[in-house]
């Protein structure tokens, strides 16, 4: 399998926030039946929690993908998030 190595965690979200934003691309453009040109206009988001590692920022800010920010609460002394409060999103 072909792949890309990485030394820091940086360039690892990097890479991988970019080949989900290209699967992401193929698959949009297949289900809403847009051509390659036309799927670059639409802006992908992410959900994720406000508790990310900062390299996230650089993905959302230099790759054009839109952050959906959950914050997470304790419940039993574990993170969770509300799953109805996601749909609001």
């Amino acid at each position: 399998y072909c792949g890309a190595g990485t030394v820091g965690s940086t360039e690892a979200c990097l890479l991988a926030g970019l080949a989900l934003k290209f699967r992401w691309r193929k698959w949009y453009a297949e289900r809403h039946g847009l051509s390659e040109i036309e799927v670059l206009a639409v802006r992908p988001n992410l959900v994720i929690s406000s508790a990310f590692q900062a390299a996230w920022e650089k993905l959302f800010r230099y790759f054009d993908v839109e952050a959906k920010v959950v914050k997470p609460s304790l419940v039993k002394g574990k993170m969770a998030v509300d799953a109805k409060a996601l749909v609001s999103l």
